[in-house]
């Protein structure tokens, strides 16, 4: 199922991804994946969308202001 994310609420993450020193996935910046990239899930043949996998794991931030 797809979340819809509004761009506010996109730019919020992104500020926090920034500010909190954070890599583009919202883990800590030194984090390896396998495979290169979290958003990839061999199960299934769709690339998850990287602001689903954000919130996901920090379910906290969608009621950032």
């Amino acid at each position: 199922m797809s979340l819809a994310i509004d761009d506010s609420t996109k730019k919020k993450i992104d500020d926090w991804i920034q500010k909190s020193g954070r890599n583009q996935f919202g883990d800590p910046a030194d984090t390896v994946y396998a495979g290169g990239n979290p958003l990839f899930d061999e199960r299934n043949p769709k690339m998850k969308d990287r602001y689903e996998y954000i919130l996901e794991k920090h379910p906290e931030l969608k009621g950032i202001k």
